[in-house]
């Protein structure tokens, strides 16, 4: 069976799974359009970091652990682009976050998240033997956490803007009829 076969249908099943709760604890299901965008979005984004971060590595490939603090910069350009890019592997995660979850909307939760999440990254990766257990991972994905929200609560400011200002043609049309 294909992977993303078996990962669709596991979603699915917990999705069944949260109905059948629901529907068990007698509580009525909030589930928008857009927030099932925004979870299905998460869903799809964590199976493919997961994925990139554990399966594209052979285990005891890379092993340890470094705490040392800005150290991943390097001197070559692929260690500095290794740096950026685990910067930029986590904004989607400060974006889609508080997209999917209320509670996540705050930025400090959120941005704590991303930083528990990365931290269990780095110690899957050293247990398994599948990388080293950086720090430097750790700060740059919690900064593109960061940015993420940042991102996020642009476009929400953005959209509030746009309603108030559609919203206000709407009132004064109307009132004219």
């Amino acid at each position: 069976m294909n992977i993303g076969i078996g990962i669709a249908l596991m979603y699915g099943a917990v999705y069944l799974l949260y109905v059948v709760i629901c529907k068990l604890l007698g509580k009525e299901r909030k589930l928008t359009t857009g927030h099932a965008v925004a979870v299905f979005a998460l869903l799809i984004y964590l199976t493919a970091t997961l994925f990139i971060v554990f399966m594209s590595r052979e285990p005891g490939q890379y092993e340890g652990v470094n705490l040392e603090l800005w150290s991943s910069w390097g001197t070559t350009t692929l260690k500095r682009a290794m740096f950026i890019e685990n910067i930029i592997m986590f904004i989607p995660m400060g974006i889609l976050l508080p997209s999917a979850f209320k509670r996540l909307r705050n930025p400090f939760v959120c941005v704590f998240t991303c930083a528990v999440l990365s931290i269990f990254i780095e110690l899957i990766q050293f247990v398994k033997g599948l990388g080293i257990a950086e720090l430097d991972d750790v700060v740059t994905n919690t900064a593109g956490g960061a940015i993420g929200w940042l991102i996020w609560g642009i476009f929400c400011v953005m959209g509030l803007i746009v309603t108030r200002i559609f919203g206000k043609k709407e009132e004064e049309e109307k009132k004219k009829s």
